[in-house]
């Protein structure tokens, strides 16, 4: 027994363990690794779903409110004693307010979708900051390592030479002060990739692991200078119109058009079909009855048709945030591009300072040998050169931040091919239209296939269903309410009629 118990603690402990490794195994130089994980877990993402579950609610309630409403009321009478009646009313006939609130329910939860991937494009541009801090972090590591140490070569050259009485020794203390700068440089570093971590962390949700492999700036800007050749086609010939963002007030407006059409049906009354029984207790009978009647709720003072118009003027309002969220998405396009291309051109620029740095400090090293130059200029010229090499590696960081944000933008990420998902045809709710499925369906079953090409006297005669019985008018398309088919000017809302 002991023994069982000690195996099953064993066992928990190397679950534990193997959980935390498991867990550690994100890596940080791995940018679609970390997107993936911190669109999946954000609490902002996770928020946006469950807005999404909400609206797919509220979808199922407005179409069961399609069915009969059931009510139940008991009272006292001073005749009849404890009275009990039950209703269940039927609407026949709503003006169109029912099929509006369905489709206005269809609406907002594509809003709520399309939400989902706005927030997720969010996340991921704050990775991407992130973790342009990271990598910037540690390609600066890298630098000032490789300056250290030829710092320290220089520091026991310069050591021999005042030991021999060839330099004097303020040389070899100036020397040693430009190794502490440095070194102070990199502590800095290392503090930066901590912090980068740190939040990246807290995107992601779990700590972050090593480094499995080596990536440099140089390798990242190459990838993203290959992969960018048709940016600027994608950008300056892109309406923004498929952005998440524009499609979710895209199907706002949409929903806000539904919500003016269902106050609107409020100008005509309800009719319905009603039944209701009626229970008198203390004298032990029932009743029930069955009649069709109509009801006018037209609001306070008429106010409905205030609230109509107040819908419409918000359809507007909507309309016009809809086409302000299609101008800043092209407004961050452009601007994300230039700030790419233009990164691109400092590149080059700081590639060629850096080669001309390069030659200005083996010059001065030869020069300072033969007694041309002096210690401090050979310093100052090996200062200019990490200069420019810091600046190259914070300009590659940049082009490659640049890069990741616009293939979001575009949609081009691999965890983003369910965003095409949004911009698919909408299909509206129509009553009619469940029926005509099941009329073409029992049409197709009753149907009998011919046996064979020349029927004999003992065959039974094929006969169909007249096509007209059950299809009707196809431009007919209205709903049990008596609303009417939406066609929308915008080129995203395609209605599906079949």
């Amino acid at each position: 027994m002991i023994t069982t118990k000690i195996s099953k603690l064993g066992l928990g402990i190397l679950a534990m363990m193997t959980s935390l490794v498991v867990r550690a195994e994100v890596n940080p130089l791995n940018i679609d690794e970390l997107i993936i994980k911190a669109t999946n877990t954000h609490p902002l993402v996770n928020a946006a779903r469950a807005d999404e579950l909400a609206a797919q609610e509220g979808v199922k309630a407005a179409k069961l409110s399609l069915w009969a409403t059931p009510s139940v009321s008991a009272g006292h009478d001073s005749q009849d004693g404890l009275i009990s009646t039950v209703t269940i009313r039927q609407p026949v006939w709503t003006g169109g307010q029912l099929t509006a609130n369905i489709n206005r329910s269809i609406y907002d939860e594509k809003s709520a979708t399309a939400y989902i991937f706005d927030q997720q494009n969010t996340v991921a541009k704050n990775t991407i900051d992130i973790w342009q801090s990271y990598i910037y972090a540690i390609a600066l590591q890298e630098l000032y390592t490789a300056n250290l140490e030829r710092l320290r070569e220089f520091e026991a050259m310069m050591q021999r030479r005042v030991e021999h009485g060839v330099s004097a020794r303020i040389e070899l203390d100036l020397v040693k002060n430009r190794i502490l700068q440095d070194y102070n440089s990199y502590q800095g570093a290392l503090e930066q990739e901590r912090v980068a971590g740190a939040r990246l962390a807290q995107l992601v949700g779990e700590s972050i692991g090593t480094k499995n492999y080596h990536v440099t700036l140089k390798m990242l800007t190459d990838y993203a200078k290959t992969q960018s050749v048709n940016f600027e086609n994608m950008v300056f010939n892109s309406s923004g119109a498929t952005h998440p963002s524009v499609v979710r007030q895209f199907y706002q407006v949409e929903s806000a058009k539904q919500e003016a059409k269902s106050q609107l049906a409020s100008r005509y009354p309800t009719m319905y079909v009603q039944y209701q029984h009626t229970f008198k207790l203390e004298k032990h009978s029932d009743k029930g009855d069955f009649s069709v009647g109509m009801s006018y709720d037209p609001g306070a003072g008429f106010s409905n048709m205030a609230l109509a118009r107040a819908s419409q003027a918000r359809a507007l309002s909507l309309s016009q945030s809809q086409e302000a969220a299609r101008r800043n998405v092209m407004e961050s396009l452009q601007t994300q591009y230039q700030e790419f291309v233009s990164a691109k051109d400092k590149e080059r620029s700081l590639t060629s300072a850096i080669d001309g740095a390069q030659i200005v400090v083996d010059s001065y090293g030869r020069q300072f040998i033969a007694g041309r130059k002096s210690w401090l200029e050979v310093l100052n010229a090996v200062r200019e050169l990490s200069d420019y090499q810091r600046q190259l590696l914070e300009v590659q960081s940049q082009m490659v931040a640049s890069f990741y944000k616009l293939q979001v933008d575009f949609g081009a990420m691999p965890w983003q091919k369910e965003h095409k998902a949004i911009i698919e045809p909408v299909s509206e709710f129509r009553p009619y239209r469940a029926f005509v499925d099941w009329a073409q369906t029992q049409k197709s079953k009753l149907k009998r296939p011919k046996i064979s090409p020349t029927p004999t006297d003992d065959s039974l005669p094929e006969w169909t269903l007249d096509e007209l019985a059950f299809a009707g008018d196809e431009t007919e398309d209205t709903d049990i309410d008596g609303g009417d088919v939406l066609i929308p000017d915008d080129p995203l809302m395609i209605i599906d009629t079949n």
